[in-house]
């Protein structure tokens, strides 16, 4: 099941208090502007860099906040990870993974999404049910993982807790998360996945919905790991929605996917490896 993992409001927020830049105004400066300085959009192509993808999973959804059971290898996968795509952003100095997250496919009625098998025929807005749509049209965002220790740097305003980072680089690790969201439906355009769903706090969905990004709830809402309910979004609308900051953001992580990597076009995107 999807889950934003341990965000805060502060991630999605411009009017956090924020280091300026020198030369420039506090009214001026977003750290928006300066992510694809440190982080780098990814998808992996190789078993190690799905590996690393796994890992990381494991490190957080298994060691950290206990949602699935310790794996002996320390690689957390399940039954959706051979069809989905698998995206990742990256850090430049370090070149390792800041952050993951997947989009789960089908192909065929068979291959049910997760959030069709939780909820089945009980969704309170039917006519947004993925069995409305074409198979091939359809995905679910899930397991968005991101480190603990750029978890935690969301949840500060100032860069002090952080002392060997600059200002700037402090800022942007606060937005790895909704990078993700943002690397998630640029992946559903580009794969034609343009009917997603994904299941998250309504508190979240709310805070995705200031960033421009909004979710329908089609569903009430279940314990699972606290309260989650079921979402929809129409990804073609988020050109429109998404607000001018993020959208130049989701522009940028797109230029680094694709302007620099042209066997991404027309992608027949990879699949996660046995």
């Amino acid at each position: 099941m999807s889950s934003l993992v341990a965000v805060s409001d502060i991630a999605f927020l411009h009017s956090a208090p924020l280091q300026p830049v020198a030369s420039q105004s506090v009214e001026h400066y977003c750290p928006l502007q300066y992510f694809p300085d440190f982080y780098q959009a990814r998808l992996p192509r190789t078993a190690e860099q799905y590996n690393d993808t796994f890992r990381l999973r494991h490190q957080v959804y298994c060691e950290e906040l206990s949602y699935e059971p310790v794996r002996a290898d320390k690689l957390e996968r399940d039954q959706f990870d051979l069809r989905a795509i698998h995206c990742a952003i990256t850090q430049n100095a370090s070149n390792k993974l800041a952050g993951t997250v997947r989009l789960i496919t089908s192909a065929a009625p068979d291959q049910l999404l997760p959030v069709e098998s939780y909820f089945g025929t009980n969704f309170t807005n039917p006519a947004l049910a993925p069995s409305n749509f074409p198979r091939h049209n359809i995905c679910e965002i899930s397991r968005l993982a991101v480190p603990k220790d750029i978890r935690r740097s969301q949840l500060i305003e100032v860069s002090e807790r952080h002392p060997g980072l600059p200002a700037v680089e402090s800022q942007c690790r606060k937005l790895v998360s909704v990078a993700l969201y943002l690397l998630a439906t640029l992946m559903c355009v580009r794969d034609d996945r343009y009917h997603a769903y994904v299941m998250i706090e309504p508190s979240l969905a709310r805070v995705l919905k200031r960033v421009g990004i909004h979710f329908i709830q089609i569903g009430d809402a279940i314990d699972f790991n606290g309260s989650r309910a079921p979402y929809y979004v129409d990804m073609r609308t988020t050109k429109s929605t998404l607000k001018a900051d993020y959208l130049a953001l989701r522009n940028a992580l797109d230029s680094q996917l694709f302007d620099a990597n042209e066997e991404y076009e027309n992608i027949g995107l990879q699949r996660a490896v046995g």
